[in-house]
């Protein structure tokens, strides 16, 4: 099976290179502004999974090479130096020295392809293993704007409740103005009170998940900084989606990794099959020999070459078995490609309605926001004249911190899903 057109090395995986920012010895530079393709980039090249996944391919590379090797002479050099007595009726025969040194090759001549398969399986284990590690970082990319988006909404929500915070606090003093002159009753500046503590304590809860966000991202990335103090850029055009979802399965049957992964262990396993039926097969080899052996100097030469040839005659059925076993292994690597091919369809069909989903309420979630705005704004108003209570404006309050939320929720809901959908075509 030729499969060298599956060679696609990510070279962001393999290169070492200086980006903009400037990284701290163990974190992120204090004030450094992040975008998403910086922390991607430091994410390739810090993220110690990747890095051992890089190591297991550069292994089966290794392994490649040490199949290949068994087509090369095999020649080693030996020397040895004895000395010896023996003893008889007469007494000892007096100490014997012994000297050999040769030089000696094997030369594999044919082995019915056994060598050749085992060659073809190692490929198809080294091309697996970088559809492997591509995989992987596809999905750990994934993960990456996962943990980049929650901290931008972590961080737009912490401004929604510090307005909450601002905006009570301003209904307080007019709760406090109004008492004191006697047009409103004591329990409206209680109950501006104990919604400001609220919101303290929805703020508090707001900058503690902003701070876990962080970190999660940090973890992501494969970097260590106990105290995070970088900033993170947002984009705020909304990224357009205008594939169907034929197109978006048609891309994933192409591009996805784990699937490329799958087809080559099938390939591997029907190779193996072969392999295993070699076992019925003699094997043939030459060999030659070069030497200088005697009891002083000089040593007198000797030379061998000679051919051997090994057949099996009986292996207590051991062959069979292995062949047997080699067939239902394909057979299971079979099963695994279609059980994969199926949950890429179901990944596609999901995600794909995710994103319809998501951009749906984009303008439901905007315009919510915008009477929410309206709203409280009226009840404000008419709760300056006299004519509405502390009720309505805690209402229209708690309505609009909602619907900001919503607003901002559907947002990133919506960019996730395009994510989303990315990685299950097998795209960054």
């Amino acid at each position: 099976m030729k499969i060298s057109k599956y060679i696609l090395i990510l070279p962001a995986v393999l290169a070492l290179t200086h980006s903009s920012f400037c990284m701290a010895q163990d974190g992120i530079a204090k004030n450094a502004e992040l975008s998403l393709e910086d922390c991607i980039d430091i994410t390739l090249k810090s993220n110690p999974a990747i890095s051992a996944s890089f190591a297991a391919q550069e292994a089966q590379k290794n392994k490649l090479s040490q199949t290949k090797s068994s087509y090369l002479p095999q020649i080693d050099a030996s020397a040895n130096y004895s000395r010896g007595d023996s003893k008889s009726e007469e007494g000892w025969k007096g100490a014997d020295n012994s000297y050999s040194s040769s030089i000696n090759a094997k030369q594999l001549i044919y082995d019915f392809g056994q060598t050749g398969l085992s060659a073809d399986i190692q490929e198809n284990s080294y091309y697996s293993s970088i559809a492997d590690t591509k995989n992987l970082v596809i999905n750990t990319v994934y993960d990456l704007k996962e943990a980049y988006y929650a901290t931008l909404l972590a961080k737009q929500s912490k401004a929604v409740y510090e307005q909450s915070v601002e905006q009570y606090q301003e209904q307080l003093k007019r709760a406090k103005a109004y008492y004191q002159v006697g047009t409103r009753p004591k329990i409206d500046v209680t109950a501006a009170q104990v919604n400001l503590n609220n919101a303290k304590l929805n703020l508090i809860q707001a900058e503690n998940s902003l701070k876990k966000s962080y970190h999660v991202l940090l973890n992501v990335m494969g970097v260590y900084d106990p105290n995070p103090q970088f900033t993170l850029k947002m984009d705020d055009t909304l990224p357009e989606f205008k594939l169907t979802e034929e197109e978006a399965l048609d891309t994933a049957m192409q591009n996805r990794q784990d699937l490329l992964s799958y087809k080559l262990k099938l390939e591997s396993a029907r190779q193996n099959v072969k392999l295993s039926k070699t076992g019925y097969a003699p094997s043939i080899n030459a060999s030659g020999s070069y030497g200088w052996s005697g009891g002083d100097f000089p040593l007198y030469d000797r030379w061998s070459v000679g051919a051997g040839i090994s057949i099996p005659i009986f292996s207590g059925l051991s062959t069979y078995n292995k062949v047997k076993e080699a067939q239902n292994s394909m057979l299971g690597a079979y099963y695994n490609l279609t059980s994969a091919e199926q949950a890429v369809l179901l990944e596609i069909k999901k995600a794909y309605l995710n994103v319809q989903d998501s951009r749906s309420k984009i303008p439901v979630a905007e315009i919510t926001r915008t009477q929410a705005q309206e709203n409280y704004e009226l009840a404000v108003g008419r709760y300056k004249v006299g004519v509405g209570n502390y009720i309505e404006v805690k209402d229209a309050e708690t309505t609009l911190s909602d619907a900001k939320l919503s607003y901002i929720q559907a947002v990133f809901d919506y960019i996730l899903s395009i994510a989303a959908l990315n990685k299950a075509m097998g795209i960054i």
